[in-house]
């Protein structure tokens, strides 16, 4: 039966995520706070999981969207404080509404009613325990569905060790390359050397996307994401050549240039306006010398999705 494997490895590991946040260490922040017992920390979420919205949605890389869309799930708060965000309605402000486990499973089930293509865990990390008690509430249809991690790459091994066998795409981002930068903008001092060991744990764990040649979807794997700032804060070029000599030519990226300043951008000297040309051009020249051969890069005529 579909999803049968998995549904036994979260059975037997849910209870250890649930752990992970008496004294919370679900991100790598490890604030220590009893969010079993409605204390918070950086996130600001307690016990109960805030949903701000879900999605049959056709705007994500082409193995992820297909032709009915990925099944997204926007979960409220967040392990970084982006000024730029361009979710802060919810990762920042943390709009939403609470729903229970089995209120959860109703939304999947809704989702895969729609024919969408997966379950797309939108900014998951501090919340994984709520999402997999929704995942057990679920039917059949929602449970032999892909789960997509859609991360900021700001993970611990320790979580990622027991989403083994649970996720099947982790789609993560490659943030900046200077910590000073993930300081000033994501208020995290420590992005550059977690975000690179996640990824490499990520890669040990499901390898380069494996895409069904009939469909076109992904069905395991990875898709590193990467957005160009303006001003080149993100320091594109210095991840761009860390994952080539990390990862090889045939790693999967998807190269954004959907920047627009919101939230606390406008404040911001140098990120309170959108990227130019001359800005993302040599990005993607880049990309060609390094010889990478699985790329997807944004019209930059157009806005939002990937």
């Amino acid at each position: 039966m579909p999803g049968t494997r998995k549904r036994q490895l979260i059975e037997k590991r849910l209870p250890l995520f649930f752990d992970l946040m008496s004294a919370c260490r679900l991100c790598p922040r490890q604030c220590g706070v009893d969010r079993l017992n409605g204390q918070t920390g950086f996130c600001r979420i307690g016990r109960e999981i805030k949903i701000a919205s879900w999605a049959q949605h056709r705007g994500e890389e082409p193995p992820i969207s297909g032709t009915h869309g990925s099944g997204t799930i926007f979960a409220s708060g967040c392990t970084l404080g982006c000024c730029f965000c361009q979710n802060f309605p919810f990762s920042q402000l943390d709009n939403g509404k609470y729903f229970s486990g089995q209120e959860l499973g109703k939304i999947y089930d809704k989702l895969a009613a729609s024919k969408v293509h997966n379950l797309n865990f939108v900014t998951p990390t501090h919340v994984i325990p709520m999402l997999l008690e929704g995942w057990l509430h679920s039917g059949e249809a929602a449970r032999s569905l892909p789960i997509v991690y859609n991360c900021s790459g700001y993970e611990t091994e320790e979580v990622l060790a027991l989403l083994d066998g649970i996720v099947d795409i982790y789609l993560p981002d490659i943030k900046y390359s200077q910590n000073s930068t993930a300081r000033e903008l994501s208020q995290a001092a420590d992005y550059v050397e977690t975000n690179r060991q996640t990824l490499n744990f990520m890669y040990n764990q499901v390898g380069e996307l494996q895409i069904d040649e009939k469909t076109g979807l992904g069905r395991r794997g990875m898709i590193i994401r990467h957005l160009i700032l303006p001003e080149n804060l993100a320091g594109s070029a210095d991840s761009l050549r860390w994952l080539r000599a990390e990862f090889g030519p045939n790693i999967h990226l998807s190269i954004m240039c959907q920047y627009f300043p919101a939230h606390k951008a406008h404040q911001h000297p140098i990120i309170n306006r959108p990227i130019n040309e001359s800005e993302y051009l040599p990005v993607l020249e880049l990309v060609e010398e390094l010889g990478f051969n699985n790329v997807w890069a944004q019209d930059p005529t157009e806005q939002g999705g990937a």
